[in-house]
């Protein structure tokens, strides 16, 4: 899902999937920013699944059927900008499919996260997810987590979880960061759900670190993205102090990209 304003940016990316890949414009009417179009492409990827099998004998069948489909299956969300996640995608989803775990983040290995990132992303993410892991041991569904050390790496972005829980980000109402975690969050704490880490040596693309490393319009935002996580993750993860954390008077610097 792309929310480019030009429909060349949509037209690219359609051509460089040589066919495997399908683009639809962000429907900001129905959702909104980040969160939004991740609800989206999540919408079109359970729609993508259940019409591969969809030789229903009847009306009362196709409910279980679909539902039945989506359990068989996996849904990965991740950005484009991290192409060589693909590489990765088969270690990533295999835990789904042998039924091992209802969700799957990603954890970068730590030499090659250090050497490819901006510095100060790597400091700031690092810095995050051990306060973010500080707070999820409480829950048996991340204390029980028996990769990597039973830690998340909470700002990779990427996760991945079994296509019948879609309804949980589906349902989830924010616009930013928060919706990619929150709603695997509620389903450890409601629903017992279990996550697993699976590390991969994941490289960032050479040219993202030369653009954003040293310069103040991306630490700035890598601060504005602390602010919120530790807001609005802060608060799912139990923490009665995440607001307080934050200044009330940010204002934030819009940047394109990342």
């Amino acid at each position: 899902v792309d929310g480019s304003p030009s429909s060349s940016v949509r037209e690219e990316f359609t051509n460089l999937g040589n066919g495997y890949v399908h683009v639809f414009a962000q429907d900001a009417s129905r959702y909104l920013g980040k969160g939004g179009a991740m609800r989206q492409a999540i919408q079109h990827a359970t729609i993508t699944l259940m019409n591969l099998n969809n030789d229903y004998e009847d009306d009362d069948s196709r409910g279980e059927k679909q539902k039945s489909i989506l359990n068989q299956c996996a849904i990965c969300f991740t950005e484009p900008e991290k192409v060589d996640l693909l590489n990765h995608i088969s270690k990533i989803c295999q835990p789904l499919l042998d039924k091992q775990t209802e969700v799957v983040v990603p954890f970068r290995e730590a030499t090659l996260f250090r050497q490819t990132y901006p510095i100060e992303q790597y400091h700031s993410e690092s810095f995050a997810s051990l306060h973010f892991n500080s707070l999820a041991k409480k829950y048996p569904g991340f204390r029980n987590n028996i990769g990597c050390g039973g830690v998340i790496d909470w700002h990779f972005g990427p996760f991945a979880f079994r296509g019948d829980l879609a309804y949980k980000w589906l349902e989830y109402e924010g616009n930013s960061w928060d919706a990619q975690f929150n709603p695997f969050v509620q389903g450890v704490k409601t629903d017992g759900w279990r996550v697993l880490s699976v590390e991969v040596e994941f490289k960032l693309p050479r040219e993202m670190k030369e653009q954003e490393e040293g310069r103040k319009e991306w630490t700035g935002k890598r601060l504005y993205q602390l602010n919120v996580l530790f807001d609005l993750l802060g608060k799912e993860l139990g923490d009665d102090e995440s607001g307080s954390y934050v200044p009330r008077n940010i204002v934030r610097n819009e940047v394109t990209g990342g």
